[in-house]
C-alpha cells in the first residue's frame, strides 16, 4: 500500500479546520517512510559501491526517521487521562471526576460499584450517589464510554479513545 505524502499549501487558520493526525497515524506514516528509506539503500547497495556517500546519507536520514518514531511511540504512553485533560481542561477542576478518569486510565473497565470502592480507597470517602451522578455526567460529555456486556443491567465504563 502506497501512501503518498505531499505538502498542502499554507492555509488561513481562520478559514480551514483541518483535523490534527493521531499518534497512530503519524506513526504509520514514519513507518512507511522508514521503509522507502530502506529500499533505497538497498537500491543505492545495488547500483554499485562508488555512491557510498548517497548510502550513508539514506542511512542517516532513516535512522533519524526511526528515533522519531520512537519518539512518537513514547509520547503515546502518555496516559488517555492526560490526553483527555489537556481536551477538556476542566477536569481536574472536580476531584471525583478526576479520579474516576484516573482510575478507570489504569484499568478495565469498571461497574459503578467498583469505581466508587477505588475512590473510597483513594481519598477515604465517596458516595455511590455521587460517583454515579459524575460517571454519567464525563459519559454524556463523552469522555466515558459503556461497555456492552451480556448482563443488561450491568454497565461497564471505559474512557474514551
Amino acid at each position: 500500500m502506497a501512501t503518498t505524502l505531499t505538502p498542502k499549501p499554507a492555509a488561513d487558520a481562520k478559514t480551514e479546520d483541518k483535523p490534527e493526525l493521531t499518534l497512530d497515524e503519524v506513526q504509520d506514516r514514519l513507518e512507511e517512510i522508514s521503509r522507502r528509506i530502506q529500499r533505497v539503500e538497498t537500491l543505492i547497495e545495488r547500483i554499485g559501491p562508488g555512491i557510498e556517500e548517497v548510502s550513508e546519507s539514506a542511512k542517516v536520514i532513516r535512522e533519524g526517521f526511526e528515533f522519531y518514531d520512537g519518539m512518537v511511540k513514547l509520547m503515546s504512553k502518555f496516559t488517555k487521562a492526560e490526553r483527555l485533560e489537556s481536551r477538556f481542561g476542566d477536569l481536574k477542576k472536580d476531584q471525583i471526576s478526576w479520579l474516576i478518569v484516573k482510575i478507570l486510565d489504569g484499568s478495565q473497565p469498571l461497574n459503578i460499584s467498583q469505581i466508587t470502592a477505588s475512590i473510597r480507597a483513594e481519598r477515604g470517602t465517596a458516595s455511590r450517589r455521587i460517583v454515579r451522578e459524575r460517571v454519567n455526567s464525563l459519559h454524556q460529555r463523552g469522555i466515558l464510554v459503556v461497555i456492552e456486556d451480556d448482563d443488561e443491567r450491568a454497565r461497564f465504563f471505559t474512557l474514551a479513545k
